[in-house]
């Protein structure tokens, strides 16, 4: 008798570890999916919307350098080159924002995701990402290749 009743025990376990660990650990392993693949995705939106900033602020406005008005930036360039940058390095990236204000651009870009695995929440994320680049004048280090330094705040 008691040797029925152990068995009984050992398929009862092994009956709610058959049932209880699907139920804990799918869900548990597709969060780490969806985790992974949102970071990625982040970690490419945040170094598009980086280099978006930094091409963006190197648009100088030859005409009013040329007329001694000192250095600003060509609005109309500074678009333009922003949001090639920004396709260029992640196509479905889209600028939400983009500001100039003196010698700096901010870039705000957004992209959204479709989780691969969305068990538990939202199908689909969006993700931001926001860099601003400051123009300083003349060079950091004699090795620069770029006509203006550009920092990234």
């Amino acid at each position: 008798m008691a040797l029925a009743t152990m068995t009984s025990q050992r398929g009862q376990v092994l009956l709610f570890v058959a049932l209880v660990l699907p139920i804990v650990l799918l869900p548990a392993a597709a969060f780490a999916v969806d985790a992974a693949s949102a970071a990625a995705v982040h970690a490419r939106l945040e170094q598009a919307t980086w280099s978006a900033a930094e091409s963006a602020v190197q648009q100088i406005d030859a005409g009013a350098l040329r007329a001694a008005r000192g250095v600003s930036l060509d609005q109309r360039s500074v678009q333009s080159v922003a949001r090639d940058a920004l396709a260029a390095e992640d196509p479905n990236a889209t600028i939400e924002r983009l500001a100039v204000d003196g010698l700096y651009v901010t870039v705000e870009a957004a992209e959204r995701l479709q989780l691969p695995l969305s068990f538990l929440g939202a199908p689909a994320v969006t993700l931001r990402a926001k860099a601003t680049a400051r123009l300083t004048l003349g060079y950091e280090s004699p090795s620069s290749f770029l006509p203006f330094s550009v920092s990234t705040l």
